[in-house]
Formats: structure tokens, C-alpha cells, sequence
């Protein structure tokens, strides 16, 4: 059964840290985030998907990072303002991914096109970020996330794969899909215990869904090579 829980702080070497277990998958996430971050580097790909793409595990890990030490850890002992680096880093990584997926678009859709979805970008993510500043509010973050992810990731990834069968963004599909199950659990606050409650399941949701873009990012690039048309894709 689904609860709202709250959970206790612990205490290691006589420092108390608040939700324990919040922390250590807000980790997890960073983890696997730098892990991407530094895998992307090696690859041999080169090119604007490959940046926004790598910057986008960069900004998503340090966001899971201080989000767990500022937002969870020591909650009780820093100001509640200190939250804002991981969810300013939050809508920093949703724009970085928006960019990338319209990278890869460009050979289908008409340049006018992108350079609308780009633009509506750059109207959006100034509004999301003075929102949440000036409001301390993380509702402008989730709604930001649900246009970048769900509406521009979503909706492009499917129009490549319709057209080219890559299933790269079929990897892009599952994570979006994945963290709409994510979303509905925070939103709800549904948790299994007061060890595991809805922060710690939508945590570990979300490191899947990170792995989930990671692989389909590696095959989107393996396709893009250089001399290996999108229509190639299908790996």
C-alpha cells in the first residue's frame, strides 16, 4: 500500500543527516549522471549532439548531487534557499537535452521549425528559472521538465523513430515514459515505507531513465558518424 511517509534522520559519527536514504539515491543519480558525463567524452563522435548531450548527464548529476547534500542531507541545519542550485541545475539539463534531441531532428524537420522549438526554448527557460527564484517554488521546475521532456524530447523522438527507425530514441521514449510514472509518484508523495517513500522511488526511476538516455545517446551517435546518414540509424 502507498503511504505518504516522512523519514527519520540518522545520525553518523555525531552528524546528523536527515532522509538517509533520499540522499543516497539523490547519489545514485549523480553517479550514474557523471558516469555518462565522462563516457560520452571517450566517445569518438564529434559534433553539437554530442555536447549539448554530454553537458546535459554534467548539469543533471551536479543538480542530483546538490540536490542530496543541500536539499536532503543537512536540510535541517542550511536555509531552505540552498535547494534552488539543484533545481536551477534541473532546468539547465531539461534545456541542454531539448537542444540535443533538436540536433538530431535536424535532418528531418524544416530548419524554420527548429528554430521555432528553440526559440520557444529560450522564452520558456528564462520564465521557469525567475519563477522558481523569486518564488522558492519547485512547481515551475516540474512544469518546465513536463514541456522540455514529455512535449520536445517525446513528441521529436517518436517523429525520428517513425521516420528512421533509430532505436536510440526508442531508449528516449522509455525514460520519458518512465519518468511520467516518476512524476505521478513525487507528485502524489506514494511510498512503500518510511525508509523508501516517494522521494527514494522516483530517485531510483530516475537513475533508470538516466541509463535508459545514456544507451540511447551512445546508439544515436554510433548512427551519426561521421559519413553515416540518420536514415542509417536503425542500430
Amino acid at each position: 500500500m502507498f503511504l505518504t511517509l516522512i523519514q527519520p534522520s540518522i545520525e553518523i559519527w555525531n552528524v546528523q543527516v536527515d532522509e538517509p536514504i533520499t540522499t543516497l539515491t539523490d547519489l545514485v543519480l549523480a553517479t550514474v549522471s557523471f558516469y555518462a558525463f565522462i563516457r560520452i567524452g571517450r566517445h569518438g563522435e564529434k559534433g553539437r549532439f554530442r555536447i549539448f548531450f554530454r553537458f546535459y548527464f554534467l548539469s543533471l548529476g551536479l543538480g542530483a548531487l546538490t540536490g542530496g547534500l543541500l536539499g536532503h542531507a543537512f536540510l535541517s541545519r542550511i536555509a531552505p534557499g540552498w535547494k534552488l542550485i539543484s533545481w536551477v541545475l534541473a532546468i539547465v539539463s531539461v534545456s541542454l537535452m531539448i537542444h540535443a534531441i533538436v540536433e538530431i531532428s535536424k535532418p528531418l524537420v524544416r530548419v524554420r521549425m527548429a528554430r521555432i522549438i528553440l526559440l520557444i526554448n529560450w522564452f520558456l527557460m528564462p520564465i521557469a528559472l525567475f519563477l522558481t527564484l523569486s518564488r522558492l517554488s519547485f512547481s515551475p521546475v516540474t512544469l518546465y521538465t513536463i514541456y522540455g521532456m514529455l512535449l520536445v524530447v517525446g513528441s521529436l523522438s517518436l517523429y525520428i523513430y517513425m521516420r528512421t527507425g533509430c532505436r536510440g530514441v526508442i531508449r528516449f521514449l522509455l525514460a520519458v515514459g518512465l519518468g511520467c510514472v516518476s512524476a505521478l509518484i513525487f507528485s502524489k508523495q506514494w511510498g512503500l515505507s518510511p525508509w523508501f517513500n516517494h522521494n527514494d522511488i522516483s530517485h531510483v526511476i530516475l537513475a533508470t531513465c538516466a541509463i535508459l538516455i545514456y544507451k540511447g545517446g551512445i546508439r544515436v551517435m554510433e548512427g551519426q558518424g561521421p559519413g553515416i546518414s540518420i536514415r542509417n540509424m536503425s542500430i
